[in-house]
C-alpha cells in the first residue's frame, strides 16, 4: 500500500513539475522581444492553409506563438515599407491555399513595398500558376534551379458521394433551395446539374482570363503567350520557363542570399563569418508578425477595430467543428463586436468577412451583433476570399459592403434536412426502440424517413425561410425581392459580378475598407491608424482555462500540421458552399 501511495505522489509530482517547467518556457517565449537588425531583409512564407485572422484558424502553437494569417502577413507587408531597418523584402512562395481575392491584397501590398522604394524579390522551388501570379507582381522572381513547373489551365470538379451512402444503407431526406446549391448534389446526384456547371463556367470564365492577362502584363509576355506556348507542355523544365520569361534566373538559396548582400543597405550577418559563406541579416514572418506598428515607425493616433468573421458559422463558441475545421460563433462574435464598440479609444469598425456559412440561426444572431455595433460607431464590411450563405447573411444589412472583384459572394439558399442512418445501423446490428408522445415525436430521429406529410410541412417552411431572407435582403440593397430571387436560389459570383447585381456596394480590397473607415469617422486620409483585432484568439493554455481541451488539442495539431498541408491542384473547390 505504501509503495502504492509513493507511486502515486511521485506521478503527481512530476506531473507538476512538468507543467510548471512548460509554464516558465511559455512564459519566456512569450516575453520574448523581436529584435529586427539594422539592414536587415524581411523573408516571408507564403505556402500551404493560411487562414484570414488568427481566430480563423492560426491558433497559438504550444508556446503562444500565433500562426501566421493573412491578415498578420498582409501587416508584415505594411510595416515593412516603413521600418527603417528592413531594406528588402523576400516572398518565400510554396502553395498558397487562397483565393484570387486574397492574392490581389498581396499584390496590392507589394506594389506598395515598390514604389516606396523597397525591392520584393519572389523565390520559390515549384511554379504553378498560383506562385506565378504572386510572384509575377515583385521586382524579380527566381526559381530553384531543380525545381518543378507545372503551368495548365483551369478545372474544377467535384465527388459525388450517392453511391457511397447507398453502399453504407443511408438515405438522405435534404431539401435544397435550389438548384444552384449545389453543395446538395455531392450527396444527392452522381454529375453536376446543368444549373451547378452554368455556375462554375461564369465563374470561371471571369478569373481564368484575368490571372492569364495580369501574368503575361507582369511578366511581359505577348498577349495569349501561356495558352499558346506553355499550358499545351503542361510541365516545364526551370530552363524552359528561364527562357520563355517566366522567371529571372534560376538560384539555390545561397545564390539568393549572395545577390541580396548587393543590395544598397542590406548587411551582413556578423554570425555567418565561419560558416559557408556570408549571409544577410533577416527577419521572418513569423518573428515579424509580432514586431509592433509603432516600433516599425507607424505613428498612429486613432485606432481602427477588425472584427474578423472566417470559417464554418456555427454554435455559441469560436473554436473548431468537425469536419468543417475553424468556426465562428454567435457568443464569442457577439462579445467581439461588443468590445469594439464599446472601446472608447476605437473610431470605427471594419467586419472583415472570410466564410462560405454554416447554421442559418447562428448567422442571424452574428448578423443582430454586427448591426448593433453598426449604430454605435461607423462600419464597413471588407470581404476576403468568400462571403457566401451564411457569410453573406451576417453581412448584407451593414453598409457599405465591399468585395474585391474576384471574391466569391452570395450563395443565397438553403440546404436542410436530415439523413436517415437506419440501413448503416442495421449494418452494424444495431436496433433502436422508442416511446413516444405527441404527433410527429419522432419527426426529427435519424431512424426513420420524413413521411410525406412531414416532408411536405418541412419544405413548406423552408421555402418561407428563404422568402424571408430574400425579402430582408431586397430591403437593404434597394432592390426588390424577385430581383435578388433572380440572383439567388444559390448562385455564387464573382465581385464584380455581384456588384453588377446589386448585392455589393463597391469593389475594394482591405484597404479600401480603411480608407472608407477613415472618411466615416473622420480621420484624415493620410493619417496612420493602429488595428484592434477582434475575436481575441485564444492559446492552448487559454483554451486549457476555459475548459475547451478538445479545442485546445485541435488547435494545438491544426498548428503543428498547417505546414504539413499542400493544395493538390490549382482549381476552384466548390464544396465549401453551404
Amino acid at each position: 500500500m505504501k509503495s502504492f501511495l509513493k507511486m502515486i505522489v511521485a506521478v503527481l509530482v512530476a506531473q507538476l513539475l512538468i507543467v510548471g517547467a512548460l509554464a516558465v518556457v511559455i512564459a519566456a517565449r512569450l516575453s520574448d522581444k523581436v529584435k529586427v537588425p539594422k539592414g536587415a531583409v524581411l523573408v516571408q512564407s507564403l505556402d500551404g492553409a493560411i487562414p484570414d485572422s488568427p481566430q480563423g484558424g492560426g491558433m497559438p502553437g504550444p508556446f503562444g506563438r500565433a500562426g501566421e494569417s493573412h491578415a498578420s502577413i498582409l501587416g508584415n507587408l505594411e510595416k515593412a515599407r516603413h521600418d527603417a531597418r528592413i531594406h528588402a523584402v523576400v516572398l518565400e512562395i510554396g502553395l498558397p491555399e487562397i483565393g484570387f481575392a486574397k492574392m490581389d491584397e498581396l499584390r496590392a501590398r507589394i506594389g506598395q513595398l515598390r514604389a516606396a522604394g523597397k525591392p520584393v524579390w519572389a523565390y520559390t522551388e515549384g511554379l504553378s500558376r498560383g506562385s506565378l501570379y504572386l510572384g509575377a507582381a515583385c521586382d524579380s522572381l527566381f526559381l530553384l534551379p531543380n525545381g518543378y513547373v507545372s503551368l495548365h489551365g483551369s478545372a474544377s470538379g467535384r465527388p459525388f458521394l450517392k453511391g457511397t451512402l447507398e453502399k453504407l444503407g443511408i438515405r438522405e431526406n435534404l431539401h435544397r433551395i435550389e438548384h444552384y446549391k449545389s453543395a446538395a448534389e455531392m450527396i444527392q446526384g452522381e454529375r453536376m446539374s446543368p444549373e451547378s456547371r452554368a455556375n462554375i463556367e461564369w465563374i470561371l470564365d471571369s478569373l481564368y482570363p484575368h490571372s492569364l492577362a495580369t501574368i503575361e502584363e507582369d511578366r511581359r509576355l505577348a498577349p495569349g503567350t501561356l495558352e499558346s506556348r506553355i499550358f499545351p507542355a503542361g510541365v516545364l523544365t526551370p530552363d524552359e520557363a528561364l527562357a520563355l520569361g517566366l522567371v529571372d534566373r534560376l538560384l539555390y538559396r545561397d545564390g539568393l542570399e549572395e545577390r541580396l548582400l548587393a543590395l544598397p543597405g542590406v548587411e551582413q550577418d556578423q554570425g555567418t563569418k565561419e560558416g559557408l559563406g556570408p549571409r544577410p541579416r533577416t527577419v521572418s514572418g513569423s518573428e515579424y508578425a509580432s514586431v509592433e506598428r509603432k516600433a516599425a515607425g507607424i505613428k498612429a493616433k486613432e485606432r481602427i477595430a477588425v472584427v474578423h468573421a472566417s470559417g464554418y458559422i456555427g454554435g455559441e463558441e469560436s473554436g473548431y467543428q468537425f469536419p468543417f475545421g475553424a468556426s465562428m460563433g454567435a457568443a464569442t462574435m457577439e462579445r467581439a463586436f461588443r468590445a469594439a464598440a464599446e472601446d472608447k479609444e476605437v473610431k470605427a469598425i471594419i467586419f472583415r468577412v472570410d466564410s462560405g456559412g454554416g447554421e442559418s440561426s447562428t448567422s442571424w444572431k452574428i448578423q443582430r451583433s454586427a448591426k448593433r455595433a453598426a449604430e454605435k460607431k461607423p462600419l464597413v464590411v471588407s470581404m476576403g476570399d468568400m462571403a457566401g450563405s451564411g457569410g453573406y447573411l451576417i453581412c448584407y444589412p451593414c453598409a457599405p459592403l465591399l468585395a474585391g472583384p474576384r471574391s466569391i459572394v452570395g450563395s443565397i439558399g438553403s440546404i436542410s434536412g436530415k439523413f436517415n442512418m437506419r440501413g448503416l445501423y442495421d449494418k452494424l446490428g444495431i436496433t433502436w426502440d422508442f416511446v413516444s408522445r405527441g404527433p410527429n415525436a419522432l419527426m426529427g430521429s435519424d431512424y426513420f424517413d420524413y413521411t410525406p406529410e412531414q416532408w411536405a410541412s418541412f419544405k413548406q417552411r423552408h421555402w418561407r425561410d428563404y422568402q424571408d431572407w430574400i425579402d430582408d435582403i431586397a430591403r437593404f440593397r434597394g432592390r426588390t425581392a424577385a430581383e435578388i430571387d433572380s440572383v439567388g436560389r444559390g448562385r455564387v459570383w464573382t465581385g464584380e459580378q455581384a456588384l453588377a447585381h446589386g448585392l455589393i456596394d463597391e469593389l475594394g480590397a482591405f484597404d479600401d475598407a480603411v480608407r472608407i473607415a477613415k472618411e466615416k469617422a473622420g480621420i484624415a486620409a493620410d493619417a496612420e491608424v493602429e488595428f484592434v483585432h477582434y475575436p481575441k484568439a485564444k492559446g492552448f493554455i487559454e483554451s486549457l482555462k476555459s475548459g475547451g481541451l478538445g479545442a485546445a488539442i485541435a488547435g494545438l495539431i491544426d498548428g503543428w500540421l498547417a505546414p504539413l498541408r499542400r493544395e493538390q491542384t490549382w482549381a476552384l473547390e466548390w464544396g465549401t458552399y453551404r
